[in-house]
């Protein structure tokens, strides 16, 4: 029998949707949407969900344009400033996040979203399997933010917050919120969630009545934002990326991880 782990089997085959994460196309998360809306071809023939491909003979496009083999990972962490969408394009011709890469010449995608009005850290990469640990909620993995809001300083704000809030019909819960500040400084929340809702940290504010003002993210997992200037960005270490899979693959529970 041959060797099917990691999708991959004797003769060279390997299923198309991680031939293409690895390509640095898209997360594992997001490459079966892309095969689903028609935009990914193998030797001239539509793709299908599930299907496997040999990479050393076979021709796969995205959008017309043909997609090579693996590429050297890179791992980037940016400041993202409000105002960028965390997408590679926009057919509206908005700004978005890749135009803050001057220099970088590998094909990278954002991790996961920030809003276009959020701000903080964003992760990006061409490791598709690392983004698909990073994203999926099953991993656990949280991020945090800091949200500045209007209305009062209620600890049963926060009770509401951590027993679990009903957003689009479903039960979500934040894996920690605090208060943080005080003494007539604008009040601030710290919440660490691993769902990934659209708007969700926007969701759970509202829904115990408070006003977002200003949201940054400053961790995911064990990668802290530190401190990078809005809009800069670095590569990552070694030792972080390291970290950034063990936090993945055993689950990062951030502030209840002792």
């Amino acid at each position: 029998m041959g060797n099917q782990q990691d999708g991959r089997s004797a003769v060279g085959e390997e299923r198309l949707s991680r031939f293409l994460a690895r390509s640095g196309v898209a997360s594992r998360r997001h490459v079966d949407a892309l095969i689903a809306e028609g935009r990914v071809t193998v030797n001239g023939k539509l793709a299908v969900l599930g299907q496997k491909v040999r990479p050393a003979e076979d021709r796969v496009f995205l959008d017309g344009r043909e997609v090579g083999g693996a590429q050297e990972p890179v791992y980037i962490i940016l400041n993202k400033p409000p105002g960028y969408l965390s997408t590679c394009a926009d057919p509206r011709g908005r700004r978005t996040v890749m135009s803050l890469l001057e220099g970088v010449s590998a094909r990278v995608f954002p991790v996961g979203r920030l809003d276009y009005d959020a701000e903080g850290l964003l992760f990006m990469t061409n490791d598709g399997e690392l983004a698909y640990l990073l994203t999926h909620p099953k991993h656990k993995v949280i991020k945090e933010y800091v949200v500045t809001v209007a209305g009062p300083r209620d600890e049963s704000k926060i009770q509401r917050i951590l027993s679990g809030i009903i957003i689009g019909g479903k039960r979500v819960q934040a894996d920690y919120a605090r208060f943080q500040g005080g003494d007539g400084r604008p009040l601030t929340l710290v919440i660490g969630v691993h769902e990934g809702q659209k708007h969700l940290v926007k969701h759970i504010c509202r829904s115990v009545g408070y006003t977002v003002k200003r949201l940054i993210r400053v961790k995911v997992g064990p990668l802290c934002l530190g401190s990078l200037d809005r809009g800069a960005w670095r590569y990552l270490t070694p030792r972080e990326v390291k970290d950034l899979y063990a936090g993945a693959r055993n689950g990062w529970e951030g502030e209840r991880k002792e």
